[in-house]
């Protein structure tokens, strides 16, 4: 497995030690979202599995630095800090633009020649070959984003209603949506991965039929299930979700 580089990891990953853990999950946060989506998940998955979560630039304790505007530049420094991870078997697990980091974040481990992933967990995120069907909002004034921020639900509304700290929060904001709106599947032979899709019931910006279409991705297994709830089902469901989630990394033998 990979080496030990502590210095490139820490920025980007957190987690609780899980010295007796047998695999690794590592979680990639939704647009605006960062680790505190994933901070039960390692009393929920157990002590076989340690969680770590991901603190993209511009949020949380990496507030000062300046945020990704583009999948490139997120995704190749996340890429180098993955030497800095645990000597043990790992899986990705991204909900929204995260299953597009994950996804792509495969991509780049395999042109690096680097230890693959033992699984994908694709959340809330349509098939990345297809286009994006929703309107562009990254550069919008700021009141029209914060109204499509509102639309779509997952921050929450006392964040919302103060403009003081929406003005501290709105370039990460913006940033993580123009990724979502820059991003061009390249067309790459599909990963030789195990991927698990799970899809919000009354989630219309991932439905089901749209999140069918990752079994494309990979020649290994595919598994698409449903999850009760919209598009942040990721926080309301946790305890569903990891529930998937460790059948997904503990298969029948």
């Amino acid at each position: 497995m990979f080496g030990i580089t502590r210095s490139l990891a820490a920025p980007w990953w957190t987690g609780e030690p899980a010295p007796l853990a047998e695999r690794t999950l590592l979680c990639l946060p939704y647009a605006g979202g960062g680790p505190q989506t994933y901070r039960r998940w390692g009393e929920l998955l157990g002590p076989s599995v340690e969680v770590l979560a991901m603190t993209p630039p511009g949020r949380g304790r990496r507030y000062g630095e300046e945020p990704c505007r583009d999948l490139p530049s997120l995704l190749h420094p996340l890429a180098d800090a993955l030497p800095g991870l645990p000597h043990r078997p790992y899986v990705l697990f991204g909900h929204s633009l995260g299953a597009t980091v994950g996804y792509e974040l495969c991509l780049e481990i395999r042109r690096r020649g680097l230890p693959m992933p033992q699984g994908l967990v694709v959340s809330g995120r349509q098939a990345p070959d297809l286009p994006w069907r929703f309107r562009q909002v990254s550069e919008l004034p700021d009141d029209e984003f914060t109204e499509a921020l509102r639309d779509l639900g997952g921050t929450p509304e006392a964040v919302l209603a103060q403009p003081e700290l929406m003005s501290l929060l709105m370039p990460a904001l913006r940033a993580d949506f123009a990724i979502v709106e820059s991003y061009r599947h390249r067309g790459e032979p599909p990963l030789d991965v195990p991927i698990l899709a799970l899809a919000g019931t009354e989630d219309d910006r991932a439905s089901a039929d749209h999140m069918a279409r990752w079994a494309d991705r990979t020649t290994a297994s595919f598994a698409l299930h449903p999850v009760h709830g919209g598009h942040f089902f990721v926080d309301t469901q946790a305890a569903a979700v990891t529930e998937l989630v460790s059948a997904f990394l503990s298969p029948p033998r």
